[in-house]
């Protein structure tokens, strides 16, 4: 029977989002400077450079898209305003994981080298989310564009403004609703 093991999943992934709003090259021996976990450890439990970086990606989206899904599939035309409003609050709330889906570069964080099964996880979560996304915009007969625009686009544009270095204020929502309602022609 095998230690049970002490590695922190999470602080690992902290110090992963660390590195990315540094935007040097990720690198194993910071990693394990950060933690105070071993190199050794670290290439144990997730293989390679690749799968660390991987695994914090897919965290980070398994998080957002729970808080996105539930949004954009509660019942209503507001529904888009929630789901728009998702992107600040989730960078509020979960800052170094938003850091990791709104700086990191998913070429770079999420590349062909990850472990296949990481990359199958997080094209599952995309492709349910854009079914989601689809299944809004035609329930209240939608421009697609315009939802990908309002919910996705300028939420996003607007926290990286701030990320990583800054704190997402909340006045950002009042602008983010402003454009989701002028994308969608809404008053």
């Amino acid at each position: 029977m095998g230690r049970k093991s002490t590695i922190s999943v999470q602080k690992i992934f902290e110090a992963v989002s660390h590195q990315v709003a540094q935007g040097d090259e990720f690198r194993i021996h910071d990693l394990a400077v950060d933690t105070g976990v071993s190199v050794g450890s670290l290439y144990h439990h997730y293989g390679s450079r690749e799968g660390i970086t991987a695994a914090a990606w897919l965290d980070a989206l398994q998080a957002f898209q729970k808080e996105f899904l539930k949004a954009i599939q509660s019942p209503g035309l507001e529904a888009g305003e929630r789901a728009a409003l998702v992107t600040p609050q989730f960078s509020r709330a979960h800052r170094e994981r938003a850091v990791i889906l709104c700086v990191g570069r998913r070429e770079t964080l999420l590349n062909e080298k990850a472990p296949s099964e990481i990359r199958q996880a997080v094209d599952a979560l995309n492709a349910e989310t854009h079914a989601a996304m689809i299944a809004y915009s035609k329930k209240h007969a939608l421009n697609m564009q315009a939802c990908l625009h309002g919910i996705v686009a300028f939420p996003l544009a607007s926290v990286r403004l701030y990320l990583p270095h800054k704190r997402v204020p909340k006045s950002v929502d009042e602008y983010i609703l402003a454009a989701y309602r002028s994308a969608m022609n809404v008053k």
